[in-house]
């Protein structure tokens, strides 16, 4: 780093960029504003920063997020002062909820400026609250402030993003005026000289290690009692990431358990195993699921999409409810849980199967495991794929979990598509990395964040997306155009909130279309056309399956638009529902 600068401004704003570098943030999510010029500017002197600039900071946030869900790696995200910063709240919500890191770097007045009504100021000092991991109101750069301060700020910040629990951080920088770099610079080489080894160096001023949590021999053995005297165990899995799926259907099979997996488990699509129990979900809706009653749960990771696997669960009340995640939050809804180990999922079930004797599956496994094959039958049956069939949502889960490719990923939008891919998807097809935002399951920032995740893992995504949602993050649809990663967009558009047809609240009466199923009377051709992204709207099954394998093997983005009716979605699902239950109890 040059020891000249036009200011301490710039000279601060470099200091921060730099570090943050040093750490291995390398992505900075920006958008246009004047007060935040110190920390744009520095960005964009850095040859290895990797900038991504979006006009809307709601969306700016939410692609952070999605690309430190893919990588584990928080990225940055900038803005200018007042309601700019605001806008960054849902993602952090989200991120906070859902243990996503990520480093909020908000520009801000000077102090005498608060309060006083200066334009485009609000109080910024703590304005995400309790769902920030860690927060700094950073002073207006002064050289009675030594440099180092800075930069131990900076690696406080990344390391509290990265610890269990991770999570968003905020740093929020007073910059007093000038704030544009000019051509006349001055030398702070004594000012830096503090920092004169750092300069030279690579990495961050104060490194962290890596915390960890050890569970006991003693909590072992105690598990592994509970395991051993078990006569009905079951494993529930939320999501969880890929090295962590390997090691619970390795304790599984040991154990003989039988497996109920979330949809973004890394055990729901493309697995076959003799204890992964697929369509569960549907399978409790028989009279037999009744007669199942385990009397151990082991779950691991986030809570399942699956509402009916949470009632099951309610109702049963196992005498033993183990959790199993890598940090101390309570994740207890239900307030069931007896048993709370906080530990490195992986580590658990390795030195779990190390301790326990192997034992042969369980009946319940084995009649589970039937069960849920009938259920996929019945599936088949139900839902029809001939080529001159008409388009249906669980027609659209299949199809996408039949055809996706290998080497890409899916991204589901919350409310009714993941609902849909968690019951419909077949197991039959490729296994890919699944990702959703069901930290607080809101529908803001579903395109950014997807937008995001590719880029994240350099893969290829399909996001599959209701109408609604798609509407509230139409701004995100630039990040799609500018994404170098072919992002495939799957609307249901069944012209409002199909959700809301499955709820209660559907039975008000005329209340329920303006207030709840919301209808727009829109399509999106012209949105697609609008941001050039190539646009496909298909009528039948086989015009589906063609423009949806077309765009997997294409290296750009497209929209595929697919109008369903809600009335109809709904009468299916019951359908479905029926023709589940009639077969399972003849079975």
């Amino acid at each position: 780093m040059r020891s000249a600068f036009s200011h301490l401004n710039e000279l601060w704003g470099f200091l921060a960029v730099e570090e943050l570098l040093k750490t291995g943030v390398k992505y900075f999510c920006i958008s246009p504003g004047s007060r935040s010029t110190p920390l744009t500017f520095a960005v964009s002197q850095y040859k290895q920063a990797r900038p991504v600039i979006h006009f809307d900071e709601r969306g700016a946030a939410f692609y952070a997020l999605g690309h430190a869900r893919a990588t584990g790696k928080p990225a940055a995200v900038i803005s200018t002062s007042g309601t700019a910063a605001a806008n960054f709240m849902p993602a952090v919500i989200e991120a906070s909820v859902d243990h996503v890191p990520l480093i909020l770097l908000t520009a801000d007045r000077p102090p005498e400026l608060r309060h006083s009504g200066a334009n485009q100021t609000i109080d910024q000092v703590k304005i995400f609250g309790d769902y920030v991991r860690w927060q700094m109101d950073m002073p207006c750069p002064d050289e009675k402030i030594s440099p180092v301060f800075v930069l131990t700020t900076i690696d406080q910040a990344v390391y509290r993003s990265r610890r269990s629990p991770s999570g968003p951080v905020h740093l929020n920088f007073m910059f007093r005026e000038p704030l544009a770099p000019s051509k006349e610079k001055q030398s702070y080489k004594d000012y830096l000289e503090v920092i004169a080894g750092w300069l030279n160096e690579s990495g961050p001023y104060t490194k962290y290690t890596e915390s960890q949590t050890q569970i006991s021999d003693d909590t072992i053995k105690e598990v592994a009692k509970l395991i051993n005297g078990s006569k009905s165990g079951l494993i529930v899995v939320g999501k969880i990431n890929s090295v962590e799926a390997v090691q619970v259907l390795s304790l599984a099979h040991k154990i003989g358990w039988p497996v109920f997996p979330d949809i973004a488990s890394g055990l729901r699509l493309g697995v076959k195993s003799g204890n992964v129990v697929p369509f569960f979900d549907l399978y409790l809706l028989s009279e037999s699921s009744k007669k199942f009653r385990p009397d151990t749960v082991f779950h691991f990771g986030n809570q399942p999409v699956s509402k009916r696997l949470l009632q099951f669960l309610e109702s049963t009340r196992p005498e033993n409810y183990i959790r199993i995640a890598n940090h101390p939050d309570r994740l207890d809804p239900s307030h069931q849980v007896t048993m709370r180990i906080e530990s490195d999922i992986s580590d658990f079930c390795r030195r779990a199967a190390a301790a326990v004797t192997e034992k042969e599956k369980n009946t319940n496994t084995e009649k589970l495991i039937k069960l849920s094959a009938r259920v996929n039958e019945v599936l088949t049956d139900s839902i029809e794929l001939n080529k001159n069939d008409q388009m249906t949502e669980p027609a659209v889960a299949r199809i996408i979990s039949q055809h996706i490719s290998k080497e890409s990923a899916l991204f589901l939008a919350s409310s009714l598509p993941v609902r849909e891919m968690d019951m419909f998807a077949t197991d039959e097809g490729n296994s890919v990395p699944v990702e959703y935002n069901r930290g607080a399951s809101g529908i803001d920032g579903t395109i950014a964040t997807a937008a995001g995740y590719a880029n994240g893992l350099k893969k290829s995504v399909t996001l599959l997306i209701g109408d609604l949602a798609y509407l509230h993050d139409l701004n995100s649809l630039s990040l799609v155009r500018e994404s170098k990663i072919p992002i495939t967009i799957v609307i249901i558009n069944n012209d409002g909130g199909g959700i809301f047809s499955f709820l209660p609240v559907a039975e008000i009466g005329q209340a329920f279309e303006p207030f709840f199923g919301t209808p727009h009377g829109l399509s999106f051709q012209k949105s697609a056309e609008q941001f050039e992204i190539a646009y496909h709207h298909p009528k039948t099954i086989g015009e589906f399956i063609k423009a949806y394998t077309d765009s997997q093997r294409k290296k750009s983005s497209a929209i595929i638009e697919v109008s369903t009716n809600r009335q109809a979605n709904w009468e299916l699902h019951q359908k479905i529902s029926q023709n589940v239950k009639t077969a399972l109890a003849k079975a």
